[in-house]
């Protein structure tokens, strides 16, 4: 068997390769740039429905008492369709007269969850909703709600709240299509 023999020279400078190396592989392993999971890119018209429900949503869950049903009704309607606000309208003094006497001043953070369906016309939205006090009657601080977004000549602007019956609908639908 043949003696392989190194100096100190070649000994120092192989370790030094080894360690510089080692710490080479750490450097880039800490410092480049690692991949970012990408969520789906959403087109205009959806980033644009989802900020008439965001938006729409919040305005209906912004409530103080002391400023007024109308001025509350006029910033609602303001970013509504005209059915929307129609529709809120018709319940409004029942709703208002609850919110004075509790003395409400609620504010809510709206965050979209996911788009639900979607046509050229009309969007539902799944959103949570968190309320900085409860409504009156109520216990909750948290709330999930389907909102429907309409396209009109203006944009997209917050419709209404799904109800019950119209969302287990929706929710039977999506399930049947998600059958193989």
């Amino acid at each position: 068997m043949k003696e392989i023999t190194f100096s100190k020279r070649n000994t120092i400078l192989i370790l030094l390769t080894i360690l510089l190396t080692g710490a080479g592989i750490l450097l880039i392993g800490r410092f480049a740039p690692q991949p970012v999971a990408s969520e789906p890119t959403l087109s205009p018209d959806q980033v644009a429905a989802e900020e008439a429900v965001i938006e729409g949503t919040q305005a209906f869950f912004h409530i103080r008492s002391e400023v007024g049903k109308d001025a509350w009704l006029e910033h609602f309607c303001s970013l509504s369709t005209e059915s929307g606000c129609a529709f809120i309208e018709m319940g409004a003094d029942r709703l208002w007269k609850k919110y004075t006497e509790a003395k409400t001043s609620i504010q809510a953070t709206v965050k979209v969850v996911e788009q639900v369906s979607a046509t050229a016309t009309e969007q539902v939205w799944k959103v949570n909703v968190s309320l900085s006090e409860p409504l009156p009657g109520s216990n909750k601080t948290q709330e999930e709600a389907y909102v429907l977004a309409m396209k009109t000549d203006t944009g997209w602007k917050f419709d209404r709240f799904l109800l019950e019956p119209e969302i287990q609908a929706l929710i039977e639908r999506q399930q049947k299509e998600n059958k193989p």
